[in-house]
């Protein structure tokens, strides 16, 4: 049985957040700043509602046409593809002819792409001046170089190139061949980013050797709403399986999103809110899948449909997996005479995820939408490396007895997103984002609630592009977040708080013909009111500004220098700590004097996305003052290690590199080399002390083979061994892994089928993430080969 709970009541509007009964934590007044912080978000939501059906042109401008012929790779007409306005957010189908038309364009330059599942992709500029008409003619490609846009970046749609910040997508081919069990997992293989690998259920994305409340995780734009950054035991409610394009940025990414995502932002597309019209009544994907390492097995569903302005689309996951095989012993270095350790497989390894969600969208001609989507994420996975020891007295003694810690976690959320494109006023469009989350986790040992985490999460935004006035285009924006948090129980380590957040922010850009100059500026402030005695209120405010500089040499190349000036406010588990947290095996000590973090950063990057050799080399540099992270003290408390939250001046360089080599080439089929590697030296400013936690240089090779219907690609990765270490770490042997993917796709009438087979780690290497608190006693899985049948129809 659940109850349900309306957050906003009296606050001006109404949502609804779904929360177990079974749950113990008591709920709090909200505070009146909570209170106008929702009001706030209402207003936004209100302005959007007014300005999305009622916007009217600033000026009048005869609309244009385009038209279009596309031919595949066999130079046969491309019939079954679809062309896309990507800055319009208009899609339509081509004929058999090969033909497409879109009418009532407004004069403008826009990214049309086409994509075919069977002759491949293209995509090329357009530009439409007022009532006239521009014809293009197009061959698809089955080669994946093409132009790929960002829409995290920037409020406006950009092509990968045209951005100064580092940034990674992950789609399509790629991210089918990829995909993993958790966000970790799936990402660790992009230079620069590995994973806190905690358990097999809690795997969050290190961007840079920077985790945590400094990696910002979105889901449609949106914060997440989780509390995987208070400790990296708590999952990231996001699984791969419904995901179906993941954006990743480099460095400092604070301008648009706030200070947690100082070190940088991950952004999950799921497509749960429809922003294209359907293409006919019903369509959709169907996988299944299972893997050999914990006799995984998933399935994951999505259907779409609608007709005339409407358009909805549901969808669903499961998965399971039981406690995955390991090479050797768990405990690093254990010998064979020792008894009691785990062998072979891991202990409490295993995870259950089931998730489903339901949106519906509203299109306001071809200017605009708003659409509405509420979804459930839920949980269950054990820690293996957070064993409880337990004291129970046999015939006179007293024996340690270790108890499993596991997590039980449920989450609601409601999301509602709107735009136009329409011009009205100054502003060539408007786009809102909001969503309200209700998040609860329960720590489990034995068959006992240790502590329970509860986080009602709210975040809304609104961003108004400006309308292009020579060579001067940009947007302005408001954020808003209202974030409730408690932990209860025996054992529970932060007092409960309520955090408010709000922001203001502004990015423009001067175009000339090779040259971009984009700036930024946010104004951020935070109130934190601590619900315990003995802990202070904290307010902080801060500013961050950017310059970034891109020049375009040549068609498919840039150069890009990004430089930032970024804030980072201390979260509540910075601040408040003080207590046992059995889930991580630590006694966790916070400070409430701690100071805002700031950090200067720098970027340049070289970047090619056609010809024989392809691909990206970026150096960075970021400069920390008040730099805040967890020390290990070497003191114990209860039993447990002391972890303290510190500060010191710290710094980050290093650089990643990923390039292409093409060693055949035609039409219809490609194989390339690939060669990556990422570095990052991370140290304490006045005594070259290296920071805790930081991976080791990392490079690879593979090959990958592209055709008509066969992909594949095998790849060789190598970490090198940590030794560069902070007080009281442990270093971290080197290891080379094997990794292989193969896909293989085919037809019956109107449906495609893609046959995937994945084998990770084929030479059963014994592997142990340095980024990881648990190393030393959970390695990462064994040998696994999986298989999984989509079906799209």
């Amino acid at each position: 049985m659940s109850r349900f709970r309306f957050p906003f009541t009296g606050a001006g509007c109404s949502a609804v957040a779904i929360r177990p009964t079974r749950a113990p934590a008591p709920r709090r007044r909200a505070s009146p700043w909570s209170r106008a912080a929702r009001r706030a978000v209402c207003a936004v939501l209100a302005v959007a509602a007014v300005a999305l059906p009622g916007a009217s042109p600033a000026r009048a401008q005869e609309p244009g046409t385009i038209r279009g012929r596309v031919e595949g790779s066999n130079g046969e007409p491309a019939r079954g593809a679809e062309a896309t306005l990507v800055q319009l957010r208009r899609r339509t189908s081509v004929s058999d002819d090969g033909t497409f038309e879109f009418t009532g364009v407004p004069p403008g330059t826009y990214l049309l792409q086409v994509e075919s599942p069977i002759q491949g992709n293209g995509s090329v500029r357009v530009t439409v001046a007022p009532g006239e008409e521009a014809a293009i003619e197009m061959q698809l490609n089955v080669v994946t170089h093409h132009e790929e846009v960002v829409v995290t970046a920037s409020p406006e749609v950009r092509s990968r190139l045209e951005v100064a910040a580092p940034i990674s997508v992950m789609t399509g081919e790629e991210l089918l061949l990829r995909r993993q069990a958790t966000l970790g997992e799936t990402l660790a293989d992009m230079p620069g980013i590995s994973s806190s690998h905690f358990a097999a259920g809690a795997s969050r994305p290190v961007i840079r050797g920077m985790d945590g409340d400094r990696v910002r995780m979105l889901q449609g734009g949106v914060g997440a709403g989780d509390v995987s950054d208070t400790s990296h035991d708590h999952a990231v409610t996001i699984d791969p399986l419904s995901a179906e394009r993941i954006e990743v940025i480099r460095g400092p990414a604070t301008l648009l999103y706030g200070s947690s995502a100082i070190g940088g932002v991950v952004n999950v597309e799921d497509g749960r809110i429809p922003s294209y019209r359907s293409a006919g009544p019903l369509s959709g994907t169907v996988e299944l899948g299972g893997g050999s390492v914990a006799d995984d097995r998933n399935a994951a569903a999505s259907l779409e449909g609608g007709g005339g302005r409407l358009a909805w689309r549901a969808g669903g996951f499961y998965r399971k997996a039981k406690d995955y095989e390991i090479p050797g012993f768990a405990e690093a270095g254990a010998a064979e005479e020792e008894h009691g350790e785990a062998f072979g497989v891991l202990p409490t390894s295993d995870v259950e995820n089931r998730g489903a969600s339901l949106g519906g969208t509203l299109f306001l001609g071809n200017t605009g939408y708003v659409g509405l989507s509420v979804s459930g994420f839920d949980s269950e996975y054990g820690l293996p490396g957070g064993h409880h020891e337990e004291g129970e007295e046999h015939e006179g003694e007293e024996d340690e007895e270790e108890e499993e810690v596991r997590i039980d976690m449920k989450r609601r959320r409601v999301d509602l997103h709107g735009e136009t494109t329409q011009a009205f006023g100054p502003f060539a469009g408007l786009r809102v984002r909001a969503g309200v989350t209700d998040y609860e986790h329960e720590e489990l040992e034995g068959a006992e609630v240790g502590t329970v985490f509860a986080n009602d999460y709210l975040e809304g935004r609104l961003e108004l592009i400006q309308s292009r006035r020579g060579i001067w285009s940009g947007a302005i924006g408001l954020q808003v977040s209202d974030r409730e948090l408690e932990a209860v129980g025996e054992e529970a380590f932060i007092p409960p708080t309520d955090s408010q957040d709000w922001a203001i922010f502004a990015l423009e850009e001067l175009a000339w013909d090779r040259w971009k100059l984009q700036l930024g500026a946010r104004l951020d402030n935070r109130d934190v009111e601590a619900k315990a005695a003995g802990s202070p209120d904290r307010d902080f405010d801060g500013v961050s500004s950017s310059l970034g500089v891109v020049f375009l040499p040549a068609e498919g190349s840039s150069i890009a220098l990004s430089v930032a000036r970024s804030v980072k406010f201390p979260s509540v588990e910075e601040l408040y700590s003080n207590g046992l947290h059995v889930a991580t095996s630590a006694f966790e000590i916070g400070d409430p004097d701690l100071d805002v973090e700031s950090s200067l950063g720098f970027d340049l990057s070289f970047r090619r996305s056609v010809g024989r050799v392809a691909g990206e080399i970026t150096l960075f540099l970021q400069d920390f003052d008040d730099f805040i992270f967890q020390r290990f003290t070497g003191d114990e408390e209860e039993g447990f290690p002391v972890v303290a939250y510190s500060q010191t001046d710290a710094e980050f360089r290093g650089g990643e590199v990923q390039t292409s080599l093409s060693l055949h080439e035609s039409r219809r089929r490609h194989l390339d080399l690939k060669l990556f590697g990422d570095y990052v030296r991370a140290e304490q400013s006045a005594s070259g002390e290296p920071l805790p936690r930081i991976p080791p240089l990392g490079f690879g090779a593979g090959l990958h083979f592209h055709g008509e219907r066969f992909h594949a690609m095998v790849e060789t990765r190598h970490r090198e061994d940590q030794d560069r270490l902070a007080p009281n770490e442990t270093p971290t042997a080197s290891y080379t892994v094997l990794n292989a993917s193969f896909s293989y796709r085919f037809f019956t009438g109107a449906q495609v089928y893609d046959l995937v087979a994945r084998g990770r780690n084929l030479t059963d290497e014994d592997v142990r993430s340095h980024t990881s608190f648990v190393k030393d006693r959970v390695p990462l899985p064994g040998r696994d080969l999986s298989l999984a049948l989509r079906m799209s129809f």
